[in-house]
């Protein structure tokens, strides 16, 4: 588990500010314009998935999702992965029950906000260690 950060378009500028205060760098980015959904011009080069190291520092991060208002509590997430893809809809559909589906569990990958108002990434492990997306 590791935490995933969420900013209302300023995910690149975080990261660049957290490298130069922290010493770290970017080792993955992927914009909403080469994700899986289909987004506005204006959302093409927001960052939709990010992976920042610092030494043994490590979290994701992201631009809100476009059709979702980002307040004070919502701007973070956790980001849990599953090696097994039945675990990961088992677990997908506990925390969501009385909570929130923000993306439905598609391809190995969804968000949801579970009753407590946590937001939650479930991801699965691909054999050559990456995530579905």
């Amino acid at each position: 588990m590791q935490p995933y950060l969420i900013f209302p378009g300023t995910c690149h500028e975080a990261l660049t500010y957290y490298g130069q205060c922290l010493n770290g760098k970017v080792v993955m980015l992927q914009t909403y314009a080469d994700s899986p959904l289909d987004v506005s011009e204006e959302h093409a080069a927001r960052v939709f998935h990010s992976v920042f190291r610092a030494g043994s520092i490590a979290f994701m991060a992201s631009d809100n999702l476009p059709q979702q208002e980002l307040q004070v509590g919502t701007n973070f997430a956790l980001f849990v992965t599953f090696s097994d893809a039945s675990e990961q809809s088992r677990a997908f559909v506990e925390l969501a029950w009385d909570g929130r589906v923000l993306m439905p569990l598609h391809g190995g990958f969804g968000m949801l906000e579970d009753r407590f108002k946590v937001r939650w990434i479930l991801a699965l492990e691909t054999e050559d260690g990456y995530y579905y997306y």
